[in-house]
């Protein structure tokens, strides 16, 4: 008997302790008090964000000409994986009232490290700190500029502060089959090669290996950009020219210079530049803003002569086949166990 009620009072005690810490928490408010975490009319007439985040920043800006990084040359803003998913994701976001105010916990939350400003049409800035995940995992605990506790949040968008990262930095863009010719063009010579029709393969011996450079080709991504009179662009000397012909009349020559690195173990740079026969096409704005550097694997795809083209198409030599040594004596005889059955 005497254990049964020390158990039952140690239940209660358990239970008085749950209760006041309970109770010494700040509970969240109920879903029904939930609102929209930012305006709707804020983001329809976003005139700018900026984005602190990893120890960097990034403003993009809405022009005439659309949304441009202000840090990167003004160069385009990559709008289908960066801006959109993240305007999408704060048209979904809800603020469902205080997590917070107490001043050890506000510092644990990490609301200084992550920020969000949005400039709206009236030209006022909306600034929203966002810290780590709630303990309920709803989303982001987050708070408002002026306020001087935290809030609960849905919102479980990436804040990225890198401007590089909000550049679109594609240059040029087809599918490999839309490609009707290519033409290049070096010190040493020069080649083309072309499809009879939509859908053939490249005439020629050497139509495989142009295949894959068309493969390569027919996506031109850049892997940075720099300022046009970039020390680097200056130095760096042109090693090829190729020109992709579509079959809808419209073609985009790429222009690659390289810089060798200043010691052996450095790669250097390749420098890449598109200009297309559409003049209101992209690549033709965004080379006037900027220096392209190529990504390594798009600069090793591309021929820096014809004497590299011609080398790459012979076939490689034979390996030798491998010498049988012949040791004198009788065949060595094979022990098995017994356990063992050879077929």
């Amino acid at each position: 008997m005497r254990n049964k009620n020390l158990l039952i009072v140690t239940l209660v005690l358990g239970l008085i302790a749950f209760a006041a810490v309970r109770l010494t928490r700040e509970a969240p408010k109920s879903e029904a008090g939930k609102q929209p975490l930012v305006a709707a009319t804020l983001l329809e007439g976003a005139k700018s964000l900026t984005i602190k985040a990893n120890n960097k920043s990034v403003t993009v800006e809405k022009s005439a000409d659309g949304w441009t990084v202000k840090e990167k040359l003004s160069l385009p803003a990559d709008i289908e994986n960066r801006l959109l998913p993240l305007i999408r994701g704060l048209q979904k976001a809800n603020n469902f009232g205080q997590l917070t105010a107490n001043p050890k916990r506000l510092e644990k939350l990490g609301l200084t490290d992550t920020s969000l400003t949005l400039v709206g049409p009236d030209g006022k800035p909306t600034t929203i700190q966002f810290g780590k995940q709630t303990e309920d995992g709803l989303g982001a605990s987050a708070r408002l500029a002026g306020q001087e506790f935290a809030i609960r949040t849905d919102f479980t968008g990436y804040l990225e502060g890198d401007p590089l990262s909000w550049v679109d930095l594609n240059l040029f863009v087809a599918k490999p089959a839309e490609i009707k010719s290519i033409d290049f063009l070096w010190k040493d010579g020069k080649a083309s090669f072309s499809r009879k029709e939509l859908g053939a393969l490249f005439d020629g011996k050497e139509g495989p290996a142009v295949e894959d450079i068309v493969m390569t080709l027919a996506t031109v991504r850049a892997a940075d950009a720099v300022a046009l009179d970039d020390k680097d662009v200056a130095k760096a000397a042109r090693s090829s020219q190729v020109k992709l012909s579509l079959f809808d009349g419209t073609s985009a020559t790429l222009t690659f210079a390289k810089l060798a690195g200043t010691t052996p173990n450095e790669p250097g740079k390749t420098f890449v530049r598109v200009e297309h026969s559409d003049p209101k096409h992209k690549a033709n704005a965004t080379a006037k803003l900027a220096a392209f550097v190529a990504a390594p694997w798009l600069a090793e795809q591309v021929p820096g002569s014809l004497a590299d083209f011609k080398k790459a198409q012979q076939a490689p030599a034979a390996e030798p086949a491998a010498t049988s040594i012949q040791i004198p004596g009788p065949a060595p005889s094979i022990i098995t166990s017994p356990e063992v059955k050879i077929k």
